[in-house]
């Protein structure tokens, strides 16, 4: 199967992060997000390259699913924010329950991502593999990530075990179904596998984030909503603005104040309980269609 020149090109910068990362670690440089520098960098990707991913939402659902009235786009956004509360009602009762519903839909959404390039089921397998990774190769930053969320110490060993099987069998799976037009797929899962165990998990997410995911997923809205440009950019100017305030309140809260770790959690939980209604509403506007 020939890959749209725009997946090349993804393959290609994937590439090359993961190259300067090999280089950056030969000599000794730091690349964990304890280094301003690649904190910065992740920074900025998010905000120029991800953001961009969950703003259109509205404009989406107005176009996807004919939002006219001033009504229906009224029940819309009550409808999303209805199920953003639910979520973080969900994580606030279980957070494992939370945890895993996050898991399981975050490999449904992604695998969408590579279903252009292997046209069967093993696009669930590299989603998975995506996922589920970081427990095999990074544990101990894993477990720390769970622990910051809420999850039990008997909780965070099951998931963590149950995901390094998992990465095990994805990538297993993934292997036994290699076709040889397939190579440059696999050279950006060694790309992103070379990020992670040189930087680490929050690199390996935003890397994959705002290098793969997002951009498909803002060029799927380009080509299927009639939008002008001007009028895009100006929606996505204003939720970064929006955000980089946000962002920054956060943090000199949490140095001024010196806010505990707890406040990580809410940022996790307010990222999950946004994510869920934005999976539902690409999956019906975007991928079903």
């Amino acid at each position: 199967m020939v890959r749209l020149a725009f997946r090349q090109w993804q393959s290609v910068l994937l590439v090359i992060v993961a190259s300067t990362c090999l280089l950056l670690s030969f000599f000794h440089i730091n690349l964990g997000v304890d280094n301003p520098a690649v904190m910065f960098i992740m920074i900025c990707s998010i905000m120029v390259l991800g953001v961009p991913h969950g703003a259109l939402d509205y404009s989406l659902a107005v176009n996807g699913l004919g939002l006219v009235s001033m009504s229906r786009k009224i029940q819309f956004l009550l409808f999303y924010l209805a199920i953003v509360l639910l979520s973080i009602g969900l994580w606030l009762l279980s957070p494992i329950s939370g945890f895993l519903l996050f898991m399981f839909m975050s490999v449904w959404h992604f695998s969408e991502d590579w279903s252009f390039d292997v046209g069967d089921r093993r696009h669930c397998a590299i989603a998975v593999w995506l996922i589920t990774m970081p427990a095999l190769f990074k544990p101990n930053e894993f477990n720390d990530i769970l622990s910051v969320l809420w999850l039990t110490t008997g909780q965070i060993e099951i998931v963590t075990i149950a995901s390094q099987f998992g990465a095990i069998a994805a990538s297993a799976f993934v292997l036994f179904g290699y076709k040889r037009e397939n190579i440059v797929l696999y050279l950006e899962l060694i790309a992103l596998l070379i990020i992670l165990t040189q930087g680490g998990i929050l690199q390996y997410f935003t890397a994959y984030f705002c290098i793969i995911h997002s951009p498909l997923y803002v060029r799927r809205f380009v080509i299927k909503v009639p939008m002008k440009r001007i009028e895009m950019l100006f929606q996505l100017m204003a939720i970064m603005i929006a955000t980089v305030m946000l962002l920054s309140a956060l943090w000199w809260l949490s140095d001024v104040y010196q806010i505990d770790v707890g406040i990580y959690a809410w940022l996790f939980i307010g990222l999950f309980a946004l994510t869920v209604p934005h999976m539902l509403l690409v999956e019906k506007c975007l991928i079903k269609t």
